[in-house]
């Protein structure tokens, strides 16, 4: 399984980053608002991110009601 570094930009993990597998399009991610999850795409572009070399960049999109356990969210790092 091939992994990308990818950098959120927008919404409240605005400059985290993590590793996804390279298929990966769509990301949701924990927010601070109960009931609710923040969505990124990825935009198709790359930036140099500090230690990282390259990454993918994923912009938000927006949030969204769920039910998902936080268990089974994807939480970057800041």
């Amino acid at each position: 399984m091939a992994e990308d570094t990818v950098v959120l930009r927008g919404g409240v993990r605005d400059g985290d980053s993590t590793m996804v597998d390279h298929a990966v399009r769509r990301l949701i991610t924990p927010s601070d608002a109960p009931g609710l999850v923040e969505v990124y795409e990825a935009d198709g572009t790359l930036t140099e991110l500090r230690g990282s070399g390259e990454a993918r960049v994923f912009v938000h999109v927006g949030q969204e009601a769920s039910d998902l356990p936080p268990e089974a969210q994807h939480a970057p790092s800041s």
